[in-house]
């Protein structure tokens, strides 16, 4: 199956990613989107969704939403998880 949403990742970005990565910090999430998305990256390996997921520890539609993320909101909305806009919870009435 062909892919929709093709990651392709410039120079500054791609250092971008690098550099965390290859020291290790930073918030572990942001890690591992950048990770996804250097494995992601159609100009360098360009492994499949199945290989990046079992090589990062995350499941598929993980890989897929980070791609999606990257083509549709750019790269800081890619490596930076989205904000809640409800609350799982509804709050507690007070009596």
């Amino acid at each position: 199956m062909k892919k929709k949403y093709i990651v392709r990742l410039t120079e500054e970005e791609r250092a971008s990613c690098e550099a965390p990565v290859k020291k290790e910090k930073g918030k572990s999430e942001k890690l591992r989107r950048a990770t996804i998305l250097l494995k992601a990256d159609a100009d360098g390996p360009a492994w499949d969704d199945a290989k990046i997921s079992e090589a990062v520890g995350c499941r598929t539609r993980t890989v897929e939403n980070v791609r999606q993320a990257f083509v549709c909101e750019g790269f800081e909305a890619a490596l930076v998880r989205k904000k809640r806009t409800m609350s799982p919870m509804a709050p507690a009435k007070r009596s």
